[in-house]
């Protein structure tokens, strides 16, 4: 399902993603991509841990998912400028990558997230082997050039170490489906979620700070250090992209390498500028700048203020073009906010309705097994292959009938818009879903609610329908307000019934009974047992309750009544059963009858009468099914009277309740259900079991 706003945008992604990106090309992400793993690579390859060894390049190659190629030569290219010995540190990556290679089956597969350059999608514990593969063969040759002592073996161990703890460490980053888009263009929310599976990004993400901290921080530019510069530019970003508590962490890990004391200045800069921001950033900048400074000068004097502030007025000046450009785009998020919220809440609720949709078809099996039950219950009847095909024709149809309730209607949506467009709503978003019980979701700006919770509101959304819409529910996020309404029921059912037990017997082998189903269907239900007794009881009585469980279902009309006959067919009895099914939607307004063997129904109008017969065989005496489904109009104070054959002579005819019939109806539903019982019976001489329904359709 696609939902879509005004201007063609999909609303339904907007509802299924947690990040909005804005602007920015594919091909300029995929060149910044491939750049900032070769930087990366650079300053990784050449950054030395400890006892010769230089084990961060290697781990970074086995744990990037993408740009694994450009990250390699920056990793070689780092290697080799560290000094001679470095040349065996790019042959170790070259090795790593190329196990990775092996590992995939040699084919590079597209990244977790669709904007990224193609990469390897292995496994968490592939990438380790491919890490600790790599930095065994450094570990061996170093053992095999120095000869065993302490210093080789300590080297040995952290080339076995600490690539694989470092590909551990940033796969957290790397395959959690947040990518570089979400970080530069991404809403802050993509933090605020507290899953595990986001506190291992957050985990991994500052662990990648940290290192890169620590590859930079070797680095010496005319008396400037660029760590201090990398640690302000991202505490300054952070702070703006995502709060004064991201702002103080980042500041805090990506300063910690360098110096533990000067790393609070760069929390303090980070808590200040992200509190700050909401009032421009030159304020934010400011404040954070003035914090850096007093707690640098407080902790070093004049050098430690010469320490960390000038390293940040550079950082601030780099990161400027950046956080005017998050500005602008607040603001222009604020022009289209409205629009956007409305297309977000109406995808989101679109989504709640699907899924609800999606949870009444889990019930299918339970159904089917009480189906199963009643079956077994008469005579024993087995399910044999042809109940299990008649079982998949069933799931279908459940199916098919949930498919077209979830369906967006494209043209009622758009009528439904052109009546926002009277209301002056021009920026709110109203959708129609469904066939049948139609589901309308709108969301637009209303600051008091007064409008979206008017009854003028919800009685132009019936006029456009053609239907009543249920009581409307309401959601508000700030001055945005969703609401939702469902088709309800318009017309409610009365009903009676009687019986005469037939002359030959003391129990009626009738079953007559009125229900209504879940999804908001009225029934009047006659099945006639051929004969009287208790073997047409049985067989009356098992036909009512399948019918009325199939029907609750949602089963299909053809398909039950063929289930039906097959049942009969094969329980082992001469037996049959006319059906007589009165159908009414009690959302629509639309009536039909289903008629096998069933005697004449009759609609009282007013002064009018009017009768619906078929000419069909009852079920279970022929193999093929004898049915005939007749649609009917019926308006609100009609009467329906449903009638088993009992009530007529062998020609179908009974003159004396036609003429009763014709006089005006009692008021009283059970009383004229038993005076047609009664006063209609004694015009004939039949001495079969006699059953009356009467039903009243009202609009509610």
């Amino acid at each position: 399902m696609e939902i879509k706003d005004r201007r063609g945008a999909s609303v339904a992604g907007m509802a299924e993603r947690n990040t909005v990106y804005n602007g920015g090309s594919v091909n300029t992400l995929k060149l910044i991509s491939y750049t900032s793993a070769a930087v990366i690579g650079f300053l990784f390859g050449g950054c030395h841990i400890a006892f010769g060894a230089y084990p961060l390049g290697l781990g970074l190659v086995c744990a990037l998912p993408c740009c694994v190629w450009s990250a390699l030569i920056g990793v070689v290219i780092g290697s080799i400028v560290s000094g001679s010995s470095g040349i065996i540190y790019g042959m170790v990556a070259v090795l790593a990558v190329f196990l990775r290679v092996i590992i995939s089956g040699g084919g590079i597969k597209k990244s977790i997230y669709p904007e990224a350059p193609s990469g390897f999608d292995e496994s968490v514990s592939l990438r380790l082997s491919s890490a600790v593969v790599g930095g065994f063969v450094s570990a061996i040759y170093e053992l095999l050039l120095e000869g065993m002592s302490a210093e080789s073996l300590l080297f040995a161990s952290v080339m076995l170490i600490v690539p694989a703890a470092v590909t551990l460490l940033l796969s957290g980053a790397f395959m959690h489906g947040v990518g570089l888009k979400d970080l530069l263009f991404g809403k802050g929310r993509i933090f605020t979620n507290g899953a595990p599976g986001i506190l291992i990004y957050k985990i991994s993400l500052l662990s990648f700070v940290f290192l890169a901290s620590v590859s930079l921080k070797r680095y010496d530019i005319f008396g400037i250090d660029p760590s201090f510069i990398f640690s302000g530019a991202l505490t300054l970003f952070a702070a703006k992209r995502f709060g004064p508590l991201y702002g103080a962490v980042c500041g805090f890990v990506s300063s910690a390498p360098i110096s533990g004391l000067y790393s609070v200045s760069f929390a303090l800069a980070g808590a200040a500028s992200g509190a700050i921001f909401c009032f421009g950033w030159v304020y934010a900048i400011i404040a954070a700048g003035a914090l850096l400074s007093v707690w640098g000068a407080y902790v070093g004097g004049v050098s430690g203020f010469l320490e960390v502030f000038p390293e940040y007025v550079i950082s601030a000046s780099l990161i400027l073009p950046a956080i005017r450009y998050l500005e602008r785009e607040n603001a222009n998020e604020g022009g289209e906010s409205a629009t956007r919220l409305a297309t977000d809440m109406v995808g989101t609720m679109a989504l709640s309705h699907r899924s609800s949709l999606e949870l009444s078809c889990a019930s299918l099996s339970d159904g089917l097994c009480r189906l199963s039950g009643v079956m077994a219950k008469y005579r024993g009847t087995e399910l044999l292959s042809e109940d299990y095909s008649l079982f998949a024709r069933i799931s279908e149809e459940a199916n098919r009938a949930m498919l077209e309730e979830r369906e967006m209607d494209g043209e009622l949506s758009d009528r439904l818009e052109a009546l926002l467009d009277t209301f002056g709503l021009t920026g709110g978003v109203i959708r129609a879903f469904g066939k049948r019980r139609v589901q309308v979701v709108c969301a637009a700006e209303d600051k008091d609610g007064t409008f979206m919770t008017s009854p003028k509101l919800k009685a132009a959304i019936e006029g456009v329908v053609g239907l009543k819409m249920s009581a409307k529910n309401y959601y508000r996020r700030n001055d945005m307000v969703l609401m939702e309404c469902l088709a309800d029921k318009k017309y409610k059912i009365e009903g009676a019934c009687s019986k005469i037990v037939g002359a030959r017997d003391e129990i009626s082998g009738d079953s007559a009974i009125m229900f209504e189903s879940k999804d908001m269907f009225a029934y009047g239900l006659i099945c006639d047992g051929m004969g009287s007794g208790n073997e047409a009881k049985r067989t009356a009585d098992f036909s009512s309750e399948f019918i009325r469980n199939a029907l609750d279902l949602g089963v299909n009309y053809s398909t039950l009544i063929y289930m039906l006959n097959s049942a009969m067919r094969r329980s082992g009895d001469e037996c049959g059963i006319a059906v007589d099914l009165f159908s009414f939607d009690l959302i629509t307004g639309e009536a039909c009858f289903l008629k096998s063997g069933a005697a004449a129904s009759y609609i009282k109008r007013s002064g009018s009468l009017f009768r619906i017969r078929s000419e069909t065989m009852p079920l279970g005496i022929l193999r093929e099914v004898d049915s005939e489904r007749i649609g009917a109009k019926v308006e609100p104070g009609d009467l329906i009277i449903m009638l088993s054959d009992g009530m007529l002579n062998e020609n179908g005819e009974n003159e004396r309740l036609i003429k009763l019939l014709n006089k005006p109806a009692l008021s009283d539903l059970s009383e004229y259900a038993s005076l047609i019982a009664e006063d209609g019976a004694a015009g004939i001489s039949s001495e079969d079991d006699k059953s009356v329904i009467v039903l009243r359709i009202s609009e509610l």
